[in-house]
């Protein structure tokens, strides 16, 4: 558990750095999937959506958006496993998730055709169900990534 801890947390670190130097992500592809893999293997599936949320971010990084290897597998099954917990703030931060990856995809010119519209429910749906479980549980480090997207991806009108 402790290794794949420590891969989840290098792949992270490094996910972080290369967005910011705007460098190449695609090496990061192994880091993090060991940490996913030894994740599974150590059967703690309290630390495994981390590791599938970070995998889906990288994913959406580098165009895998659908299919079985892409970000919208990897939260599919974080919200499965979070979902049986109950994981609560697991759950707000894949309602996050959801809306930031998927939510401006057609601002960006992807997802036109019908099959690539948003895969669940709404924008809005998910960041209000964030809204919730962030307000319900006193979860107060995701309260500005939740007001930044509401004013992305809702416009300004929709942040509190």
């Amino acid at each position: 558990l402790s290794i794949a801890i420590d891969h989840l947390t290098l792949g992270r670190a490094a996910l972080y750095a290369a967005i910011l130097r705007e460098t190449e992500i695609s090496n990061l592809k192994s880091e993090i999937d060991h940490a996913v893999s030894g994740l599974r293997r150590a059967g703690q599936l309290d630390h495994l959506p981390r590791g599938l949320l970070t995998r889906a971010w990288l994913r959406s990084l580098t165009s895998a958006w659908t299919g079985p290897e892409s970000a919208q597998s990897d939260l599919d099954e974080a919200w499965e496993i979070a979902e049986r917990g109950p994981m609560p703030l697991f759950m707000a931060d894949i309602h996050l998730y959801r809306a930031r990856l998927f939510g401006r995809q057609k601002d960006e010119g992807r997802g036109q055709k019908e099959e690539n519209a948003y895969p669940w429910g709404s924008v809005e749906e998910d960041l209000r169900e964030a809204r919730r479980l962030i307000e319900k549980h006193g979860y107060g480090r995701r309260k500005e990534e939740l007001e930044d997207a509401e004013r992305v991806l809702l416009g300004e009108s929709h942040s509190s």
